[in-house]
This record gives C-alpha cells, structure tokens and sequence, in this order.
C-alpha cells in the first residue's frame, strides 16, 4: 500500500506535467461564462460518460456498505485523463472545478444515475436492490463493476 505522502506526490507531479504554469487558455475559453463550459464539458460524451460512471459507483457505494469503489489512485488515474481532455478544450482549472462542484450539474448527474437504475429495475434508495445492482456488475465485469469490489 502506498504511504498517503506517496500518492499525493503522485497526484501532484501528475497535475503538474499537465497543467505548464505559463500555459495560457484560448481567448473564448477564458471568457466563457460558466454555464456556457457546463453546457460544453456536459455535451463532451467522453468527459459526461466517465462522470456518469464515477457518479454510479459512488451511488453504489454510499447506498451499499457491503461494496466499496476505487482506492485514491485508482480514482486519480481515472479522472486525469478527463481533467487531461477538459483541458485540452482550453478550459481553465477553476472553469473544470465549477463544473464539476456546481450543484446543478451533481443534480442532473443523480437524476441520470437514478433513471439508470430505474431502468434496470433498482430503485436507487432500495439499499439491498442497489447492492444486488453492484455485485452483478461485478460478477459481469462491466466497466462499473471493474470498479468496485465487495469489502
């Protein structure tokens, strides 16, 4: 197991190899109001896809005690690619870190994890409904169940 001062060395040099402290964002990105980047980031299928995913297995794992979700650096070497590609759209740390923080955006972000599981037939508030969700994405290696295991 990695010592916490390790991974947080980890995370910080990471950051640092993608965010180069003179790199300056595209004039449109830097003026953008925020909702505009909400509208663009939530519109990137492969950024709002990865969220969705994240955004599930911590549904999965704050309603079920018996499952847990990705370690620290599992969950750091899962979303530096998104904050990588967010980036590369020219938007700003702070823009990405209002996104993902705004309220709103975590509103819709439940709405979409519960029709999710409405769908396949879980209520999302039935706790042991949840956990037979979790573990058969385990047992069927989905991309969310690769993420979690049973604690």
């Amino acid at each position: 197991m990695f010592p916490r001062s390790l991974i947080r060395v980890l995370t910080a040099a990471a950051l640092a190899v993608t965010l180069p402290l003179g790199a300056a964002l595209p004039q449109a990105a830097a003026a953008m109001p925020q909702a505009q980047v909400n509208d663009t980031l939530r519109g990137e299928s492969s950024i709002y896809n990865a969220l969705f995913t994240a955004a599930l297995i911590h549904h999965v794992v704050q309603v079920c005690d018996d499952l847990r979700g990705p370690n620290r650096l599992e969950r750091v070497a899962f979303f530096l690619p998104l904050y990588r590609e967010a980036r590369s759209l020219g938007f700003s740390r702070n823009q990405i870190e209002n996104f993902v923080n705004d309220e709103a955006e975590k509103a819709r972000m439940q709405t979409l994890v519960d029709r999710h599981l409405q769908r396949d037939g879980v209520d999302p508030k039935d706790a042991s409904a949840v956990c037979a969700f979790g573990r058969q994405q385990i047992e069927e290696r989905t991309p969310i169940g690769r993420r979690l295991s049973e604690r």
